[in-house]
């Protein structure tokens, strides 16, 4: 994966980078008055530190990680709170949430549950479960088109054939 990382004044980061139209959670999760209210170590820290992870964006700047950040750089800034710069990007030039929006989500979701993970055998076990079950549906929307489906998930044909094998494996308790 090609990726290019770069350094953004807050104006610039506010500009450049966007929401995408999909949300990986409920819309509300990103209110400022709930991350005020849930995460304020989180906006204490960007208030007198900045952003310190970079926040990941696809190609054409749509927030893959970093969406809460987002939003309280954006809600401080339009409170004129000045906030320490420069702000980390990491780019990764061969993704597109227009071209491939079911991917960019998992990614979204991969980076989130990986995050809040303590132990990787139960991540690696819920994940692998929840690609196979995405991957099935998909699928069968695509009446069973393994060309069409993998096209629209960004996986390869064998990548999806080997994913529905093993969750109708599952399935029948093999």
């Amino acid at each position: 994966m090609k990726f290019e990382f770069e350094l953004m004044n807050v104006e610039g980061f506010l500009n450049r980078c966007k929401l995408t139209r999909i949300p990986t959670r409920r819309r509300d999760w990103y209110n400022f008055e709930n991350i005020i209210k849930n995460l304020k170590d989180l906006v204490e820290s960007v208030k007198n530190i900045g952003i310190i992870s970079p926040i990941i964006v696809d190609r054409d700047y749509y927030i893959i990680d970093g969406v809460k950040r987002y939003v309280i750089v954006r809600e401080l800034y339009n409170a004129n709170i000045k906030i320490p710069e420069p702000i980390p990007i990491l780019k990764l030039v061969e993704e597109s949430f227009n071209e491939k929006p079911i991917s960019i989500l998992h990614l979204s979701y991969i980076l989130n549950r990986f995050r809040s993970s303590n132990v990787d055998d139960e991540f690696s076990d819920e994940l692998l479960t929840y690609m196979q079950d995405i991957a099935y549906k998909v699928w069968e929307i695509y009446d069973k088109d393994y060309e069409k489906a993998a096209r629209h998930l960004g996986f390869s044909i064998e990548t999806l054939r080997r994913l529905i094998d093993e969750y109708l494996k599952s399935l029948s308790g093999e």
